[in-house]
């Protein structure tokens, strides 16, 4: 990963930082992008400095997919301005997921890597091939190489067409035509069947192979824990995955059971039955004054309801709306009721 830093107030490119970032061509997909105190603007000014920064990285990384862009604050002072709080925590946890995935996904990237290799020493071979082929055997050489080098889009179509070939394996024909002009067509090698065959039998057998065995390794694996430098845990290892969070931090601190006394208002009000329970009815009105989606409720129900009974006690209703809060503050349910959340024998009595 290639992090490249702008800041709200410096989007220019100077020479200097264009030639970086021209000597990156090729690693374009590992580039991202990070705009900097972003909470000294507001919001309006902010979208303005965005669209100001993608139009500068237009004129130098010249691909077709737009870099990652990673708006926020990285400091650890006060935010400025808190108008885009919420979007600065996303794109940070965005940030430090990507991060974290990084030692993942290393193993397909290699693979991925060596199979656009593989093509492209394939392509050259037929290519180097033909060109070797299309020599005349003793007038015209030059004037031949000449013709064959001016029409070498031309000359990629006829491989493509002949051997099978998708046009974006071959390489930049401007630039091939610069390596071939300095080049004897007629001292070319012969093609070597056998190391083709070995090729040809790499990119369709061996490679796919791999990379389906490291999918199903990562499939399998369980998320790694983020690495600790100190007994006490790093904030930063707080990182989301489509709303999926990667051995929070945190999530200790909330699988404590409540305190029950801290509801009991709330409860009253609700209204109880002699059995001191509240229907499902009666708690869905409570509950979905979260605003959470109806499937988290819906898991926030089969937690809290212990007994399976579908009432619940004071315990089960304090349960409920800690998990309420344990969801909004960005944790992960757990997927089961963990014993120490059990509430007491004598809680749940009528």
């Amino acid at each position: 990963m290639i992090l490249v830093l702008f800041d709200v107030s410096k989007l220019d490119i100077s020479d200097e930082f264009r030639r970086v970032l021209l000597a990156l061509k090729g690693n374009d997909q590992k580039i991202h992008i990070i705009l900097n105190k972003a909470d000294q603007v507001t919001t309006p000014q902010l979208m303005r400095v965005y669209g100001a920064l993608m139009w500068s990285l237009g004129k130098v990384i010249d691909t077709p997919e737009v870099s990652r862009v990673y708006i926020g604050s990285y400091w650890d002072g006060a935010l400025r301005n808190v108008e885009m709080r919420s979007l600065f925590e996303s794109e940070e946890n965005d940030l430090y997921t990507a991060l974290s995935q990084m030692p993942r996904g290393a193993a397909t990237r290699k693979l991925n890597d060596l199979i656009k290799r593989a093509r492209l020493a394939r392509v050259l071979a037929f290519l180097l091939n033909h060109l070797r082929n299309k020599m005349p055997s003793f007038m015209g050489k030059s004037k031949e190489q000449k013709k064959l080098i001016d029409n070498l889009t031309s000359v990629y179509g006829e491989i493509a067409k002949e051997r099978g070939l998708a046009m974006g394996d071959f390489p930049d024909p401007t630039l091939m035509r610069e390596k071939l002009e300095k080049m004897d067509f007629t001292k070319f090698p012969k093609l070597d069947k056998k190391k083709m065959d070995n090729l040809e039998a790499m990119i369709h057998e061996e490679l796919p192979r791999l990379l389906k065995m490291t999918s199903e390794e990562a499939a399998a694996a369980q998320a790694a824990e983020v690495a600790q430098l100190s007994v006490g845990a790093s904030p930063f290892a707080v990182m989301k995955v489509d709303g999926q969070s990667e051995q929070s931090v945190y999530q200790n601190q909330w699988l404590v059971f409540p305190t029950v006394e801290d509801y009991a208002p709330d409860f009253e009000s609700i209204g109880p039955n002699a059995a001191g329970k509240i229907s499902g009815s009666q708690a869905k009105v409570k509950l979905e004054e979260s605003k959470l989606p109806s499937k988290v409720l819906h898991a926030i129900w089969n937690l809290s309801d212990v007994d399976k009974d579908g009432f619940l006690s004071l315990s089960e209703f304090a349960l409920a709306q800690h998990f309420i809060k344990m969801k909004l503050a960005g944790q992960d349910l757990p997927a089961s009721l963990p014993p120490q959340m059990i509430p007491p024998p004598e809680a749940n009595r009528a």
